[in-house]
């Protein structure tokens, strides 16, 4: 490797820990957001499922510095030139990772479905539904959207019970 490239990496691999930095806060932004805006809602007022929210809140997507996710997402959303060229490679590596993520992390959609309803923990779904809106309201704020137009773009794609769209509308409309 040259002495360029190895800059480029170290440059890319800054840039992309601020994003993971950027979206954590605003992950904690928007927990306290919501805190605020739906404080009569049941997630706010019962100690379980609010210290259930707020630990998984405060440890947020952390799975991304770890060995199975790390480079292979700054391959691809902060790829260096010469690393561009290879992208089924960095496809490929990047799906492996994503997988990962979805596995580790139970406020994305694919793992609570499958998973919040068979713990015997009730409110597991609410816990982990409520992380979910909290996400997508951090990716708002950085893409000048709201959570309420993510879903509306990507519910064609997205799995989720009933009972959560009605949930996350109940949300929606407090956060607007």
């Amino acid at each position: 490797m040259k002495k360029n490239e190895m800059l480029e990496r170290i440059k890319k691999t800054r840039e992309y820990l601020d994003y993971i930095e950027e979206h954590y806060m605003n992950v904690q932004k928007a927990w306290k957001e919501l805190q605020q805006k739906c404080k009569e809602m049941r997630f706010i007022y019962d100690d379980f499922v609010f210290h259930g929210i707020d630990e998984d809140v405060q440890v947020h997507d952390i799975s991304k510095l770890c060995e199975n996710e790390f480079v292979q997402y700054r391959l691809k959303f902060f790829p260096t030139d010469s690393e561009k060229t290879d992208e089924a490679t960095i496809e490929s590596l990047f799906g492996s990772a994503w997988e990962y993520h979805q596995q580790l992390n139970s406020h994305h959609w694919q793992n609570w479905t499958k998973t919040a309803t068979d713990i015997g923990n009730p409110y597991l779904w609410e816990i982990c539904c409520v992380h979910m809106v909290i996400d997508w309201m951090a990716m708002g704020y950085k893409f000048n959207d709201s959570a309420q137009k993510y879903y509306e773009k990507n519910k064609d794609k997205i799995e989720i019970p009933e009972y959560a769209v009605k949930f996350i509308y109940e949300i929606f409309n407090r956060i607007k």
